[in-house]
Formats: C-alpha cells, structure tokens, sequence
C-alpha cells in the first residue's frame, strides 16, 4: 500500500520537525542575535529532553489527567520565552511567546476538566510549536535580511517602546 504525501508527513512529524529544529539551531548559531540563539537553543534542548523524559518514565507521568513532564516542559519554555518576546528587538518574539500561552492554556484545560476533547487538547498542546518553529525560521530570515541592509542594530530593547529607526532621507527635510 502506497502512502500519500500527507500520510508521510504525518507519519514522520517528529522527525521532520527535529531535524528543522536542528537546522534552524545551527543557522541562529551562525547568523542569529542573541534572542534568535536563545529561541533555537531552547527548541533544541527540549528536542533532547523530551524523548528522554519518556524514556526515563517508562511513557509518560501523569497527575489528574495532566502529563506532568510536558508541564514542565511548557513552564520552562514560557519562562524562557515569554522575557524574550518582550524584551527582543524583534516582533516574531511575540508571536513565539502568545502560542506559548496557548500551549499553558492546553494543560489548564486538561486539568481542570473530567471530560475532556482529546484532539482540542492535542491541537492546543502540540500546534503551537509548529506556529513557533515557523516563526522563528522567519525571524531569523528577517533578522539576516534586515542586517545586511542595515548592518548591526540592537538585539534588545532598553525600554518597552519600540527602537525607532531613523530614516537619514527624512531627517535631512525636517
């Protein structure tokens, strides 16, 4: 039996988004700010961490229905990321950060009902690292882009305010 090009994709997601992981990983290493290095270096940590945590538990941990490793592995990458989106020099951060509420949300969801929807709890739950692995890979293609025009610029932010870019052409008329 023949598999569809969808089937395929389906039956090797895990593979495939670890190995875009890995390269988004090294191409923030090479290219990346610092906010791009930390978002790749975590994505990549947790490509490490997760089959270990499953290995280590012989399946999975849970507590009131609630997979307690991937809670906390969602509580790291939110206390990573969430600082990140706000303090970035970039606006994919933010992005990154809100489908890392929705991944916190899929748990307290999980927890607090008996009954629950169990392809709404996994599309909470898993598709908001494919939202995230796209932004990033955008971000970072945005970022290397914006450098070569630009050159330098800040990673960070010093205030909330966004940096304001000065157009040289603009500021000559006024």
């Amino acid at each position: 039996m023949e598999l569809s090009m969808l089937e395929w994709l389906w039956a090797w997601k895990s593979e495939l988004q670890h190995a875009y992981v890995f390269i988004v990983f090294l191409a923030a290493l090479r290219w990346g700010g610092a906010p791009e290095r930390i978002l790749a270096g975590s994505f990549a940590a947790e490509a490490l961490a997760h089959p270990f945590y499953h290995w280590f538990a012989h399946g999975s941990v849970f507590w009131h229905h609630l997979d307690l490793g991937h809670l906390a592995i969602d509580c790291t990458f939110f206390a990573i990321f969430f600082p990140v989106a706000l303090q970035a020099n970039r606006v994919y951060t933010l992005w990154i950060g809100s489908a890392q509420i929705i991944a916190m949300s899929a748990h307290v969801y999980r927890f607090s009902l008996t009954e629950i929807n169990r392809m709404a709890y996994d599309m909470m739950a898993v598709s908001p690292s494919y939202i995230q692995l796209t932004a990033l890979g955008l971000g970072l293609a945005f970022h290397m882009s914006r450098q070569k025009k630009l050159g330098s610029y800040p990673s960070w932010r010093n205030s909330f305010s966004p940096t304001q870019v000065v157009n040289p052409k603009l500021s000559r008329a006024v």
